[in-house]
């Protein structure tokens, strides 16, 4: 037996929580699968797993092992790339990012690095904004996290952005002539849950808005598409409106008016040894991100 191997089959154990799914996930039999899980128990003197007729969990200390297990073969796959390194980028490299992020910024940005790297796979995994990383994932592109203090994680700083306030023609001539920012805090907002979450949008002047909206979402997209049905003002990024603006469906509500500046950054595992995927990546963002406006 050898502790590679037998990691390997524990950890396919514990995320399927079934030895017969484990087995087929990883092509050995049910039997030989138990075997190389009672072969590590007895090796660490202690119990992984609690066995039931309806499903597989782990003990306290078998989730422990199971997290240093899964980084021990990080690290692993790691070295086998650094020592292969003449053949290329290869294997999978997951990366997380919101919705919004993942189809306007990570997509494009994948799109160019992958032709250079064609024995490479990447993953690109939904998560929602402003949350501390998934640490399964190898990357997390999101907005800086100000009060995120973990030793697990390194962060690369990509850009700056602010949002802007935006409204429908219609939406205006109901309202009436907006001028000022504190005009701004009597109209229905469209605010999405990371901004309600953040206490509102703190706007260059000083002025808070952070009414409760009527209608709340997780998506942006979706905040632009209400204000473009007259249902109130829209507080995101200039990019994200730009067909919106040049189709004159909205309109942006009192010009020079903005939040204050916010990152964008990338958080990624701190790991002994360098993984070759994400160091790659993470250069490839460095040369490609430019400040959105």
């Amino acid at each position: 037996m050898d502790w590679l191997n037998a990691v390997k089959t524990y950890v396919a154990v514990v995320e399927s929580s079934s030895f017969v799914l484990a087995a087929e996930r990883i092509g050995i039999t049910t039997s030989s699968c138990s075997k190389r899980i009672s072969w590590l128990e007895a090796q660490l003197h202690c119990q992984l797993l609690l066995r039931t007729t309806r499903r597989t969990r782990t003990t306290e200390q078998g989730q422990q092992f199971y997290l240093q297990s899964c980084d021990w073969l990080k690290q692993f796959d790691n070295m086998r790339h650094q020592l292969n390194a003449d053949e290329g980028l290869s294997g999978t490299l997951s990366i997380g990012a919101s919705a919004v992020s993942g189809s306007s910024f990570v997509t494009p940005l994948i799109a160019s690095f992958l032709p250079a790297h064609p024995h490479l796979r990447i993953e690109l995994v939904e998560t929602e904004a402003g949350l501390i990383p998934d640490l399964s994932l190898d990357i997390v592109i999101s907005r800086r996290l100000e009060h995120f203090d973990s030793t697990s994680y390194r962060m690369l700083h990509l850009f700056d952005y602010a949002v802007k306030c935006f409204a429908s023609p219609r939406f205006l001539a109901k309202h009436g002539e907006v001028t000022s920012a504190q005009r701004l805090t009597r109209l229905p907002l469209l605010l999405v849950q990371g901004q309600i979450r953040s206490g509102g949008v703190k706007l260059n002047d000083g002025t808070i808005l952070n009414q409760t909206p009527q209608f709340i979402t997780h998506d942006p997209m979706a905040a632009i598409q209400a204000a473009v049905h007259h249902m109130g003002v829209v507080l995101v990024s200039e990019d994200l409106v730009q067909q919106q603006l040049l189709d004159g469906k909205l309109v942006e509500v009192v010009p020079g008016l903005l939040s204050e500046l916010r990152s964008v950054c990338a958080y990624y595992p701190n790991q002994r040894f360098e993984n070759p995927n994400i160091a790659a990546f993470l250069q490839h963002l460095r040369q490609q991100t430019r400040p959105v406006k």
